[in-house]
């Protein structure tokens, strides 16, 4: 875990402290909380190099970084599930793995 002050020289001149807390604000990042302050984790800071690219590369506007920001979490939400699914799927024995692949196949490709 990260500091704000390290999050800061981490990034050297793509962010200043009071955009980083903009961006807090907005909950685009949700670093860990306490009375110290704010602690940010390896995917914080992905998300936050993720943020400046698309406000200051991309010139995203702030309702549109809302948008991206809530599609982005759905779909990582969905790949949480999917690998979830995925490794149920792979505990089951070979013959229910096979009626499941046959059930796919025939959703995706019905004769």
């Amino acid at each position: 875990m990260k500091t704000l002050e390290e999050v800061l020289v981490l990034m050297e001149s793509r962010i200043d402290q009071p955009t980083l807390e903009f961006f807090i604000e907005r909950q685009w990042l949700r670093p860990v909380t306490d009375e110290e302050g704010w602690y940010f984790d390896e995917i914080d800071i992905a998300r936050l190099k993720l943020v400046c690219h698309l406000t200051q590369d991309i010139a995203v506007n702030d309702e549109g970084m809302d948008v991206v920001l809530s599609l982005l979490d759905q779909l990582y939400g969905m790949r949480s599930h999917i690998h979830t699914l995925a490794y149920a799927i792979a505990q089951q024995s070979p013959e229910v793995r096979t009626d499941i692949m046959m059930v796919i196949k025939e959703h995706y490709h019905p004769q």
